[in-house]
């Protein structure tokens, strides 16, 4: 440890000469030089001695007191070392740039991270802090968080919470999202039932007005099931209205529908295929910025694939930085017509009737199904005729 330290701070070796040789090794131990690697040359005349870069002008006003000459004779550690670069300007200036650069990226934002969000994604935050001046490259010491988390809340309105952690060149962006607000249904706007498409009413729950249709009635798109309109008969027995009441229909209406759907492909395709070798480029991403290392001399004078790479330099713990290389290619492709398989193609478009179908009914279901297959210049179409049962009952509000 002591050697280690001996070379940070320095050391040199002289050659001490003279007939007072004692005096001037008790002198110096009684000023507190240190001295190590003692060596006699001469018996009582002259010794080669080790001791402290910086304490070279004392050892020399010694020596003189005792009537000895001090003579370097060596030098070693990292002064001796820098020394040697006094004259060279452009390391001296490269090392100076060095350390500045590193000063200036050490308080640099490099890694921003958002914590603590479900539904608002990670990109959407990041651009809405971009838009605040926020973003890869801020200058870290500068940011008032307390002013970007008040003017991000008042932008967001998703967002209830926001702060902002800046450790070194690492910001934590951790949110909280705000709590959705239950959909409530103004009672107090009158609306009817109506239904949504063609069918054949099978069941009816009512929770609010009047049934319009029954039962096993044939209904039209647009008709009305449930009636806004309540009538008040006298008890009675008469049968006599007396007064009305308007209030907001609610409740279910289920029916047997109809749906047909058709959807086509062409039975042939394009397959692309590559024809010729892959020229490659490079470029670097800096702060989110790319520098390409090339112009338009690698665009083919044909139809061509392009392919773009980043390779990103990344801390140990997994995080990308803004730095990085960009490699790009390209590679000339042509067109081949091939054909498709027509039982391949049809399966497809079964499964892809069917999905419109589910989304269409929504908590409805499929009772019977017919399939119609026709090709024809090319081209195969699939129609499906589907028998459905479904909630048709839609709310329509009154004026």
């Amino acid at each position: 440890m002591q050697k280690l330290f001996n070379r940070l701070r320095g050391s040199v070796t002289a050659e001490v000469e003279g007939p007072f040789l004692e005096r001037w090794f008790n002198i110096c131990a009684a000023a507190g030089l240190g001295l190590w690697d003692v060596q006699l040359v001469e018996e009582g005349r002259k010794a080669r001695v080790t001791f402290s870069h910086w304490r070279w002008k004392e050892a020399e006003e010694l020596a003189a007191k005792a009537m000895c000459t001090l003579a370097p004779a060596g030098e070693a550690g990292l002064p001796s070392f820098l020394r040697r670069f006094r004259f060279r300007y452009g390391m001296i200036a490269g090392a100076a740039l060095f350390v500045l650069l590193l000063t200036l990226f050490s308080r640099l934002i490099m890694v921003i991270e958002v914590e603590g969000n479900e539904t608002v994604s990670d990109s959407a935050i990041l651009a809405e802090l971009q838009n605040h001046g926020f973003g890869v490259g801020s200058y870290g010491p500068g940011v008032d968080v307390r002013d970007l988390a008040n003017e991000m809340l008042l932008d967001m309105e998703e967002l209830s919470f926001l702060t902002v952690d800046i450790t070194g060149i690492r910001a934590r962006v951790i949110v909280r999202e705000t709590e959705p607000v239950p959909e409530i249904e103004d009672d107090t706007k009158y609306a009817d039932i109506a239904a949504a498409t063609d069918g054949f009413v099978v069941d009816m729950n009512v929770i609010a007005g009047r049934p319009a249709v029954e039962e096993g009635q044939a209904v039209l798109k647009g008709d009305v099931l449930i009636s806004s309109l309540l009538f008040n008969e006298r008890s009675d027995g008469s049968g006599e209205i007396f007064s009305t009441q308007q209030v907001r229909a609610k409740g279910q209406v289920w029916a047997v529908t109809e749906r047909t759907l058709a959807a086509s492909t062409p039975l042939s395709a394009l397959r692309t295929e590559g024809d010729g070798e892959t020229r490659r480029r490079w470029g670097l991403e800096f702060l989110g910025r790319r520098f390409n290392f090339y112009g338009n001399s690698s665009n083919y004078d044909r139809e061509c694939a392009k392919i773009s790479i980043l390779y990103p330099i990344t801390l140990p713990t997994g995080q990308s930085l803004p730095f990085g290389l960009w490699q790009t290619g390209w590679t000339a492709w042509s067109e081949t017509p091939v054909p498709v398989n027509a039982e391949s193609a049809e399966q497809f478009l079964r499964s892809t009737l069917t999905r419109r179908v589910e989304t269409l009914l929504g908590d409805g279901e499929i009772l019977d199904a017919q399939w119609q297959t026709e090709q024809r210049e090319g081209v195969i179409t699939v129609t499906l005729h589907a028998r459905c049962l479904e909630q048709i009952g839609t709310t329509v509000e009154l004026n």
